[in-house]
């Protein structure tokens, strides 16, 4: 696997929070004193329950809010501005209705203006990898509901940004689909090892695809409640998961956390 960016050693932190507080106009924080860390091809679960903030923490690493109080850093350095090194995946269907699927895919690309050969094997290579060779002629209208998610995702990872995030980005679709999708998400960030930064309010989600997750919650303001390391290894199959020895003891672990992360923080906590 080539990659342009060739600073993924081990050890290496992509995106930081150093005690960030986030607010709108003159309300009070929504977050508060949050320190959270993700290293480089670590794959990290936001869980929390909705409207406790976690996808205000993706739209910070993203540079499109500016905390209150606090850093953020991304490689090292504060952010500043729109953060082009990410790459964004949301419960929006963003295809481009009269492209092609191989078109979509491409387009990231074809704004940083890659030469064209590059293009054509990028995409080739990308589709190969989310098994959709087959549907690179297509327009998204002839695709299925878990098709579509595996061509925003190609289209997401294809500039091999340096930190991917996902805000629910499975939350439209049947059990079934979404179980296929999270094998299909764990190869393809582990074949370009991939960073990632995923957003859920599923805690079977959360588990069966994070390396780490981190509970959000116990606001306002909210903040991390939480922090687990999941048990299950990089060769996990998220399929099976759910009925492997131990996978029960993690869920509830990790509904404990939620369950807290629900009610108000104490304030000596704060």
């Amino acid at each position: 696997m080539h990659h342009q960016d060739t600073g993924r050693a081990p050890g290496r932190t992509i995106f930081e929070t150093r005690g960030m507080a986030v607010g709108f106009g003159d309300r009070p924080d929504v977050l508060a004193g949050v320190d959270l860390r993700v290293g480089a091809g670590e794959f990290v679960a936001l869980l929390g329950p909705s409207g406790c903030g976690k996808s205000t923490i993706l739209n910070t690493a993203a540079g499109l809010l500016r905390p209150r109080r606090g850093e953020v850093l991304f490689d090292g350095r504060p952010v500043t501005g729109v953060n082009t090194s990410v790459g964004y995946m949301t419960q929006d269907d963003t295809l481009l209705p009269w492209r092609t699927v191989a078109a979509n895919v491409a387009l990231p690309l074809r704004m940083r203006r890659f030469p064209k050969q590059r293009i054509q094997e990028e995409v080739a290579r990308y589709l190969a990898f989310l098994d959709l060779e087959h549907a690179a002629g297509l327009y998204p209208a002839q695709l299925s509901g878990g098709m579509r998610r595996r061509a925003l995702l190609a289209r997401s990872m294809i500039y091999d940004p340096a930190l991917l995030l996902m805000d629910e980005p499975f939350a439209a679709l049947d059990a079934q689909m979404r179980q296929q999708l999270h094998a299909d998400l764990r190869r393809a960030v582990r074949s370009t090892e991939q960073t990632v930064l995923f957003v859920t309010h599923d805690l079977t989600e959360a588990a069966v695809l994070a390396d780490r997750v981190l509970v959000i919650g116990g606001g306002p303001p909210g903040g991390v409640v939480a922090e687990f390391t999941m048990p299950f290894g990089a060769e996990r199959d998220p399929a099976t998961l759910p009925y492997e020895d131990g996978f029960a003891q993690v869920q509830q672990e990790l509904q404990e956390a939620l369950t807290k992360a629900r009610v108000p923080a104490a304030k000596e906590e704060g």
